[in-house]
């Protein structure tokens, strides 16, 4: 059958049904292809854009983490001030308590308290200003972490 013959045939079958069937077919039809046009369009464009925000969401949580790992700023303490005086200073800025202080020559023993995510990145800082710990202990007690250390 040529194509000219087939579209005169399907053209004849569909004046032979009543204008009922007609319309019931013609809403079949929209129903089909809506149906389709959202599974094949706008389902997938919407699980994309999940997609999209779940991964936005996770990169704004590991900036957020990564901006508190990083070193708060701080001003530099002067190098020419003893060793005591930069601890005791930086300890009271950093809201610890400092228990304990005994200075032995060059080096300079202490025991500082303070809740553990305030006394970490102090230690972190003071290495990082160039005050070598010869020995660290640390221990909680009750709700904080007290740091027992050596300082050169």
């Amino acid at each position: 059958m040529k194509p000219h013959e087939l579209k005169a045939a399907t053209l004849r079958r569909w004046a032979r049904l009543s204008i009922r069937e007609q319309r019931l077919l013609g809403g079949l039809s929209v129903f089909v292809l809506s149906v389709a046009a959202f599974s094949l369009l706008w389902q997938p464009t919407q699980q994309r854009l999940m997609t999209a925000e779940r991964q936005y969401q996770q990169q704004l949580a590991l900036a957020a983490r990564l901006q508190q790992a990083r070193p708060s700023s701080h001003r530099p303490t002067p190098v020419d001030q003893p060793l005591s005086l930069r601890i005791s200073e930086s300890a009271a800025t950093a809201g610890l308590e400092l228990q304990q202080m005994d200075s032995d020559n060059d080096l300079l023993r202490l025991t500082v308290r303070g809740e553990a995510m305030t006394l970490l990145p102090w230690l972190d800082r003071i290495e990082r200003d160039g005050i070598a710990l010869q020995s660290l202990t640390l221990e909680k007690r009750d709700a904080v972490l007290e740091a027992r250390m050596v300082l050169r």
